[in-house]
């Protein structure tokens, strides 16, 4: 059978391990990039040896991830669909959700703009600052939810350009992106003097050139997708099948959101170094996490594809392979923070109870590492079989559900040592759950033998 592009050819007919590694690879390489355009703005701001400004970009956090959640309801919703209905060769309705889930969110984060800036002050005292940390916060915050669509555009056009599987071209935005953010770091932060605010500046600028290289893209018309205004027709069935996505993983985003500034109001109890370590270990952390679901988000693209091209038997093949790559990546990358953990904090920060409480925070934290394969390769599965119910509870569970009540149970009987241990806690009983939630899909997805002779493996 004749398909439209070679994405579509690598989706039916390439070999299972080599489709998931040719869209994984660059994926994990554009994550790595975004790792280190996160990485930068915090250590730049290390070498100022600043306690107060390196706490206000971890208190500034929970807002970022807002504005990131916004993008992430059409960037989580509508590359599921699409996978989905380039399977079943349905390319106009390909052409209008990307549209659609493109201007939604433009519109969204504008009305979000408007919100954070009339009640920035009750805001900033929600997130924990005390009376040193809210202004440099406030600072940092001015220029991020001031330039909030740019951010958001960055979050969607790559994501839509993936669910295409064209993945080359979503890293060389990134890479955009990062490159000049690392350039500009420390010209805005050490050469300007500007600090948190050169930090935002730096970010929103290296985002700015990223989006218009995506724009470049989709108006050039290489790609099934679009972003032109004359299929920005919403339909019911358009906005179900993205929402019912993209709103539990937006809203897990927001409730994580939520949890990180519980998590700086407990630990703000015990010192503003507190959060600056949290901040710092936190960040080297979400490096693993982030690999990890840049690793697995190139099979849910290829899984959303054959669940709408019914094959099942490259769907169940697909699974199996991530689930152990995912897994044994998660496990090697658990060792160099057991045994590196003090250099790793000593390169964002010469303070000793920084370093002090950001080893014990990266020890306790890491044990959680070897179960994220497992669960984030079992949401993936949620999402591209459009079974967002499921997805919805791993995450909901991780994020709020059982995490907000393990950092108050452990608070109330470990105190500091309690708030570290919550995650790895959390994290062990989600598991077992996305576990338990995919034996029905894992049963239906079963190939009798004589299925597996016809199709492509």
């Amino acid at each position: 059978m004749h398909l439209e592009n070679t994405e579509q050819r690598l989706m039916q007919d390439m070999p299972v391990p080599k489709a998931i590694l040719k869209l994984a690879i660059p994926t994990v390489l554009s994550t790595i990039v975004s790792l280190l355009y996160n990485l930068t703005d915090t250590y730049f701001i290390g070498l100022l040896d600043d306690p107060i400004q390196l706490g206000a970009i971890s208190l500034a956090f929970p807002v970022f991830l807002v504005i990131q959640a916004i993008g992430n309801i059409f960037g989580n919703g509508a590359p599921s669909y699409i996978s989905r209905c380039l399977g079943a060769k349905n390319y106009e309705e390909v052409r209008k959700t990307s549209s659609v889930s493109f201007y939604i969110s433009i519109l969204t984060t504008l009305l979000m703009t408007v919100v954070c800036f009339l009640f920035m002050t009750p805001i900033l005292n929600a997130l924990g600052t005390s009376s040193v940390t809210i202004e440099p916060t406030r600072k940092y915050l001015n220029v991020i939810v001031g330039s909030s669509v740019i951010l958001t555009m960055q979050v969607i056009l790559p994501a839509l350009l993936r669910s295409e599987g064209k993945i080359k071209e979503a890293v060389i935005g990134m890479i955009i992106g990062t490159a000049l953010n690392i350039i500009l770091d420390p010209i805005f932060i050490l050469g300007f003097h500007l600090g948190v605010a050169g930090a935002a500046w730096a970010s929103v600028i290296g985002n700015f050139f990223a989006v218009i290289y995506y724009i470049i893209i989709y108006t050039k018309g290489h790609t099934t997708l679009s972003i032109k205004t004359k299929y920005f027709k919403p339909s019911k069935q358009i906005l179900r099948e993205v929402l019912k996505i993209g709103f539990p993983a937006s809203v897990a985003q927001i409730l994580m959101s939520f949890s990180n500034i519980l998590l700086n109001n407990l630990a703000a109890a015990y010192g503003d170094h507190v959060i600056s370590a949290y901040g710092v270990a936190g960040k080297l952390i979400s490096m693993v996490y982030m690999i990890t679901i840049g690793y697995v988000s190139g099979y849910m693209p290829f899984a959303g594809y054959n669940f709408g091209a019914k094959n099942r038997t490259r769907v169940i093949s697909a699974w199996k392979f991530t689930l152990l790559t995912s897994t044994g990546i998660c496990i090697v990358l658990l060792i160099p923070f057991l045994w590196l953990a003090r250099p790793f904090i000593q390169a964002f920060s010469s303070n000793p109870e920084i370093i002090d409480v950001g080893i014990r925070f990266l020890h306790a934290q890491a044990w959680a590492l070897p179960f994220m394969g497992v669960q984030l390769t079992m949401m993936s599965t949620f999402q591209a079989a459009g079974q967002a119910v499921k997805a919805m509870i791993v995450n909901l569970g991780r994020q709020c559900l059982f995490y907000i009540p393990m950092l108050y149970i452990f608070n109330h009987f470990w105190q500091l040592t309690g708030l570290m241990h919550a995650q790895m806690a959390t994290d062990l009983i989600i598991t077992l759950i996305a576990v338990l939630l995919c034996i029905p899909i894992l049963q239906e997805l079963r190939v009798h033998p004589q299925e597996q002779l016809t199709q492509n493996i």
